[in-house]
């Protein structure tokens, strides 16, 4: 139809039963094109509900409409219609809900008044597994007092799983909730929607001790429907498992995470369990030992242990945690070497050994040779502090015949070779001197001699 055949003050149609009039019209397309397929008539009233027949007729223009061809449609040419009548808006559906939701969002098919919502939730009760109370509603992003969400706002979050249903009732206001058509949504109305249990990831656990390993039983209940379970583990890995079995081949705090999920809601905890059965012999033992002095013992064991069984190397044994000090044979003129040995046990059984060696010496009287073969025979082929052992502070410096300093330390088992720069010196008398504080008395000594270099 052409768009020029079309009256737009609506002139062109009429309706029957007049209960309302047409006082515009429109064509579509028209602001692009000469044509049109489709008309857009606008009434002076809104129609009420009923059957009506809408005709053509000779507009203000003197013509109805027109085809492309220039044929017009027919006077009296007519269409019948009915206009139903207004229905309430229902309740269609809820967004659906997360974990513990303390707010429910309601969709509708059309715009609602948000005015028509009464502030403190009176419109709507929820029921189901738990009391729920609502506390408020409102209309979501109300743009000119319309939307097609309102909001429920719970007194709390709902933590038991379970199917609820929210029921429309009268509100404080005197009303449900209105649509933009201003009809009411009937009281009475329901909708049902299901939550999930809350979580817990809480555990317990059970430890097997043993020597070499531990093992830790852990368990988790799984109610509430969990069916995922995520357990970490410091140093053993991670696990999927309910109760997972996990071994540790090391002692102290064991730090681990374990995450559960029932689809829906989860829960986290750490955790740290204690493996306190660590069992480790250890002791010091005076390394060297001067002829007449004793030797001191320190135990550094750790652990739960109930027994210590001492062997000093020399037939002697004890079973106190720490032995007095202990006075050895006397040396016959040679350098003997004592194993002393420590077994401790703890209250699981379980045992450890530490050994150490006692050294006593032939002597400690500090004495510088009269002379020294460096020839490399093994046998004093060197010129140094004898049984230095108990001095602090050493200073030992050789010299030539003619003053010039040949050798120094301060470290006694450091030797002089006889040579300097790798260069073997000439046979003949040093002089050395010898500078030193005793350990045992405190007292500083400065020594002098000769010795003599013999190749």
């Amino acid at each position: 139809m052409t768009c020029a055949s079309l009256a737009s003050d609506g002139s062109d149609f009429t309706i029957t039963p007049a209960l309302s009039s047409a006082i515009a019209a429109t064509g579509f397309n028209c602001g692009g094109g000469f044509d049109m397929d489709s008309v857009i008539v606008t009434l002076s009233a809104p129609l009420p509900p009923g059957n009506y027949i809408l005709r053509a007729k000779n507009g203000t223009d003197q013509n109805t409409l027109l085809d492309n061809c220039g044929t017009p449609v027919p006077v009296g040419d007519s269409i019948l219609f009915s206009v139903a009548p207004l229905q309430p808006t229902p309740m269609d559906s809820i967004i659906p809900v997360g974990c513990a939701p303390n707010q429910l969002q309601l969709v509708f098919k059309k715009n609602m008044q948000c005015s028509s919502v009464a502030p403190d939730g009176s419109d709507f009760i929820v029921t189901g597994p738990s009391n729920i109370t609502v506390v408020g509603a409102s209309g979501n992003n109300c743009t000119n007092d319309e939307s097609t969400i309102i909001n429920v706002q719970l007194s709390a979050p709902i933590v038991v799983g379970g199917t609820y249903q929210i029921q429309l009732v009268a509100g404080s206001d005197g009303n449900t909730i209105i649509d933009a058509c201003g009809q009411s949504t009937p009281a009475g109305s329901t909708l049902n929607f299901t939550t999930k249990d809350t979580v817990s990831a809480s555990f317990t656990y059970q430890v097997l001790y043993g020597c070499e390993n531990d093992t830790v039983l852990f368990n988790q209940d799984g109610n509430h429907g969990i069916s995922q379970w995520s357990w970490s583990f410091d140093s053993a890995g991670n696990s999927t498992q309910q109760n997972p079995e996990v071994i540790y081949s090391d002692f102290g705090n064991k730090n681990f995470q374990l995450v559960v999920s029932n689809g829906v809601c989860s829960d986290t905890t750490l955790g740290v369990v204690n493996l306190n059965n660590e069992l480790e012999a250890d002791f010091e033992a005076t390394a060297m030992l001067c002829p007449e002095d004793k030797a001191v013992f320190k135990n550094y064991s750790i652990g739960n242990i109930i027994s210590w069984n001492w062997d000093l190397g020399d037939g002697t044994t004890d079973n106190n945690p720490t032995p007095a000090d202990h006075g050895y044979p006397p040396s016959t003129g040679t350098e003997k070497i004592f194993t002393v040995t420590l077994v401790v046990q703890n209250n699981l059984g379980c045992t450890d050994t530490a050994i150490q060696q006692v050294t006593e010496l032939r002597s400690c009287y500090i004495a510088v040779p009269n002379a020294f073969t460096p020839n490399g025979d093994g046998i004093n082929d060197y010129l140094y502090p004898l049984n230095a052992f108990k001095a602090l502070n050493l200073e030992f410096k050789v010299y030539n015949r003619y003053g010039q300093l040949v050798f120094e330390t301060k470290d006694w088992t450091k030797k002089w070779d006889g040579t300097i720069n790798g260069k073997p010196q000439d046979t003949g008398t040093y002089v050395w001197t010898l500078r030193y504080t005793d350990s045992d008395s405190g007292k500083s000594y400065f020594l002098k001699g000769t010795s003599t270099l013999i190749r």
